[in-house]
């Protein structure tokens, strides 16, 4: 009996020790790559996360990188335990909102790494970056090594001060959880992400308004797309209907006409958008759906499903 327990406390020791010398080698790597961009002039100003992306992964060895809209393909399970203890959805981590920043509106970006690790990141773009002649700086972190102990780790300096990420350290082996309370699970960060489910795009009076920044048709002759597809007649290549599944997969909805048409006439210079046609959930026919102008902020119900010109919004909580 003794012999077991001794096993039982070991191993999670063992485990938290393990995690933590991953996170500081996933973490080394990154800082290798942001330092040696310094060095060559190169950490600058980027204006969203995934121009940050394309200079990193030169200096950088990945298997894979995913765009926000795939962003769970870089990512090992489909579904995480978040801080609070509840089931998350990898594919909604899309913007910097998402993982905990509520002014980062930044397409996030996936990275795989040459040794298997993955990561979600997100880049502060209000950042000036570093220079070549700016001090290099090593910052060290207290991380669990088991028994209620830290050590000190110094793997990470300035130049990644501006990034922040998600990383899982075990491959997807589980429990696929982050920190929760004080007990280390093999979801660690670096700069304090997190999964989150905050707005990834504009509030207005409560709500959460997000543009796509694209989205892909979906074949409604498929019954398992019936949810997303009204009263569709069965086109293969339904773009309102992808629309549709697309603001569905971030928790949120396509905005009715009436909603739609508010929205364009009270806020659409918070949004930023003056112009374009935007779907509506309304439906004319099995065919055609409502759109409205954001020009005019008049709605219009000439949007044939198949149409790929039509933009879109989505609302949620």
């Amino acid at each position: 009996m003794v012999a077991v327990l001794t096993t039982a406390v070991i191993m999670p020791n063992i485990q938290q020790r393990v995690d933590s010398h991953r996170q500081a080698n996933i973490v080394y790597k990154i800082t290798q790559a942001t330092n040696n961009m310094k060095n060559l002039g190169l950490l600058g100003k980027f204006n969203s996360t995934d121009e940050f992306a394309d200079e990193l992964v030169k200096h950088l060895k990945i298997t894979k990188r995913c765009d926000a809209n795939n962003i769970a393909e870089c990512w090992p399970s489909s579904t995480v335990r978040t801080s609070e203890g509840e089931e998350y959805e990898v594919s909604k981590a899309k913007t910097g909102k998402q993982l905990g920043f509520k002014n980062r509106t930044s397409d996030n970006v996936g990275l795989v790494l040459a040794d298997g690790a993955s990561i979600i990141m997100t880049y502060d773009t209000d950042s000036e970056g570093l220079d070549v002649g700016d001090e290099l700086s090593s910052i060290g972190i207290n991380l669990p090594v088991g028994g209620g102990y830290e050590e000190m780790l110094e793997y990470t300096t300035n130049t990644t001060g501006a990034l922040a990420f998600v990383m899982d350290v075990n491959g997807g082996k589980g429990p696929n959880s982050e920190t929760i309370g004080t007990k280390y699970y093999d979801i660690r960060n670096l700069n304090g992400a997190h999964f989150s489910t905050g707005c990834g795009g504009t509030e207005v009076d409560g709500k959460c308004i997000v543009q796509l920044s694209s989205y892909s048709p979906i074949n409604c002759s498929d019954s398992a797309n019936s949810k997303y597809c009204g009263n569709a007649s069965g086109y293969s290549n339904d773009y309102w209907a992808g629309a549709n599944k697309a603001c569905q997969d971030l928790g949120m909805e396509l905005p009715s006409s009436g909603a739609l048409k508010s929205l364009c006439q009270n806020s659409k210079d918070v949004l930023g958008i003056t112009s374009g046609f935007f779907w509506s959930s309304t439906e004319q026919t099995k065919n055609i759906a409502y759109t409205v102008s954001f020009s005019s902020c008049r709605a219009n119900y000439a949007g044939y499903k198949t149409n790929s010109s039509e933009k879109a919004v989505c609302v949620g909580n």
